[in-house]
C-alpha cells in the first residue's frame, strides 16, 4: 500500500472503539514538506518490511480519531502517530509508527525524524484480540513511552553513549497491574536492551538511520536500583537478560515476585 493512500484511509476507516483513527488537517506553508515526497513511502515501506521479517502484521494500525498533539501532546515529526501489532509464533509486539517519519517541514536538516521507534513485546499473546490490546497493560504503557519519546526529541545520542538507558513513564491506565507502580504513579522502563537476533537498525531508511528500541517495564524494586547509578542500570539489564526476559515485558512478574 502507498503511504499516502494509507494515510488518506485513516478518513475514512471503521475504527474500533478507544483508540481510533484520525488525520492531520494543518494549513499548507512555505517551508512545509511536500506530501508527495518520496521519503514518505520509502520510509514507510522500510519499517513495514522490517517487522514483516520479525512476525505477521496486522493490517489495521492503532490510532486517533483527535490527534493527541491537537490535546496538547507532543507532537511527532509529521503528524502521524499511529501503532503497528505484530504478532510472531511466541510474542506480540506493539510498535510506534510515525517517530521515524520525515520531519513535516522541510529544513536543511534532512532526517527521519527522532530516528528512532520504540516497541514493546510481551511472551505469550500472540492470539489476543485487536479490541483487546487497545485496552491492555502494554498498549498503555508503550502509547505514552511513544508520547514522551516525541517530548524529548528521540534518544538515540543517549542510547549510542551507554546502550541502556531508564526512566520513569507516568500512565494513566487501570490496565497496569498495581505491582509496577511505581511511588510517584508511574512505570520504569529500561530502554535499549538487546532484542536477539533482529538487527537494531531499520535498513534502507531515506533519510538517515532509524533504530528499533525495545521498552521494558521494570517493578518499582529495579527502578530504585536503576534510578542509583550506570552500574545499577546494568546489574538490571543482567538479571533480565540471566533470567531469560531480555527485552520482553512480562507484566506478571510483579505477582511472581
Amino acid at each position: 500500500m502507498r503511504f499516502l493512500d494509507w494515510a488518506k484511509s485513516l478518513f475514512s476507516r471503521t475504527a474500533p472503539q478507544g483508540c481510533i483513527t484520525a488525520g492531520k488537517t494543518v494549513e499548507a506553508s512555505s517551508n512545509q514538506r511536500d506530501p508527495d515526497d518520496p521519503a514518505y513511502q520509502k520510509t514507510f515501506d522500510a519499517l513495514q518490511a522490517y517487522w514483516e521479517k520479525v512476525g505477521v502484521v496486522d493490517p489495521d494500525v492503532i490510532t486517533y480519531i483527535v490527534n493527541p498533539m491537537f490535546l496538547g501532546a507532543p507532537p511527532w515529526p509529521s503528524g502521524r502517530q499511529a501503532f503497528k501489532i505484530i504478532r510472531t509464533t511466541e510474542s506480540l509486539i506493539i510498535a510506534s509508527d510515525g517517530l521515524s517519519d520525515p520531519f513535516e517541514e522541510d529544513t536543511n536538516e534532512q532526517r527521519n525524524g527522532f530516528e528512532m521507534e520504540v516497541f514493546i513485546e510481551v511472551k505469550g499473546h500472540q492470539d489476543m484480540a485487536f479490541e483487546d490490546i487497545q485496552s491492555s497493560a502494554a498498549f498503555a504503557l508503550i502509547e505514552q513511552t511513544a508520547r514522551q519519546i516525541a517530548g524529548w526529541g528521540g534518544i538515540t545520542k543517549l542510547l549510542e553513549k551507554v546502550n541502556v538507558a531508564s526512566s520513569e513513564i507516568q500512565v494513566s491506565s487501570d490496565a497496569i497491574p498495581e505491582e509496577y507502580l511505581t511511588p510517584d504513579g508511574g512505570v520504569g522502563v529500561i530502554f535499549g536492551m538487546t532484542a536477539k537476533g533482529r538487527p537494531k537498525i531499520v535498513p534502507d531508511t531515506p533519510l538517515s538511520p532509524v533504530r528499533m528500541v525495545p521498552v521494558t517495564a521494570l517493578l518499582p524494586s529495579e527502578v530504585r536500583e536503576v534510578a542509583k547509578s550506570k552500574a545499577g542500570r546494568n546489574m538490571v539489564a543482567k538479571m533480565l537478560r540471566d533470567a531469560g526476559y531480555r527485552h520482553m515485558s512480562d507484566f506478571g512478574r510483579g505477582s511472581q515476585q
